[in-house]
């Protein structure tokens, strides 16, 4: 398949014999979270649903790299009553749904319309291409292609300016696996692994090079990800090659 990024979405065009759409991350539900916290945010559900409507002119299949939902680990009410509106939508525009279950997603089945698949966080593989969510250890099914898709550890990038000012953008990230040790655990190690950004507008994630940084879940965890190969690239498609640690 064909991996190219949405420009200034964290979205995913995977084209192959299929047009897929692939996002990760949404956690809706996430700002009752906030409001406990003392900060009044509105649903951002209408926004993410608008651009996954817009988007269903470039595919016309989705997959959803989990943490669809923010609550852990049962629905929250919010959750119970917004989520099954928000599929119901998606499954008029879409011919095909698959959502990769992630960390957050316990007791998502309940609310999930008929006809959008749930699949396990250990992924499935679509033509050459595996997709999964990144929290648990892929399928050896999803490690036996071309390439390897996760969302999970929200990927951003810490920029400085001449003053020595910080901000905090979401980029997409792609590397080389390092063969040697996939190969401890794998019968096949992919070419390459691309890391979805967060799709909720609230998550930026955790800069990938900051010195305090930690990835999340048993892929970067094992340090089965080249870092020294690691390209990072905004929204925009700015390449920003492999970022110095700041």
């Amino acid at each position: 398949m064909e991996l190219e990024p949405v420009p200034d979405l964290a979205a995913l065009t995977a084209r192959g014999h299929s047009n897929w759409i692939c996002v990760a991350d949404l956690h809706l539900g996430i700002e009752v979270q906030l409001r406990r916290s003392g900060f009044n945010i509105p649903s951002q559900s209408p926004k993410m649903l608008s651009a996954l409507e817009a988007l269903s002119t470039r595919g016309d299949r989705l997959i959803l790299l989990g943490d669809v939902k923010h609550r852990i680990p049962a629905l929250s009410y919010r959750e119970d009553k917004e989520i099954p509106p928000f599929m119901r939508r998606l499954g008029e525009l879409y011919k095909e749904i698959v959502v990769v279950a992630g960390n957050h997603d316990g007791g998502i089945a309940a609310v999930l319309p008929e006809g959008v698949k749930k699949i396990s966080g250990a992924g499935i593989m679509m033509e050459d291409t595996g997709f999964v969510h990144g929290h648990v250890w892929p399928s050896k099914t999803a490690m036996s292609g071309k390439q390897l898709v996760m969302g999970h550890i929200h990927p951003s990038v810490l920029l400085v300016d001449s003053i020595g000012s910080k901000t905090n953008e979401k980029c997409w990230i792609r590397s080389h696996l390092v063969r040697a040790r996939v190969l401890e655990r794998y019968e096949h190690c992919p070419d390459e692994i691309v890391v979805v950004p967060a799709f909720n507008p609230l998550l930026t994630g955790t800069p990938i090079n900051g010195r305090k940084g930690a990835y999340l879940g048993p892929v970067f965890r094992n340090r089965l990800v080249d870092e020294s190969s690691m390209f990072a690239y905004l929204l925009d498609g700015t390449n920003l090659g492999t970022p110095p640690k700041v």
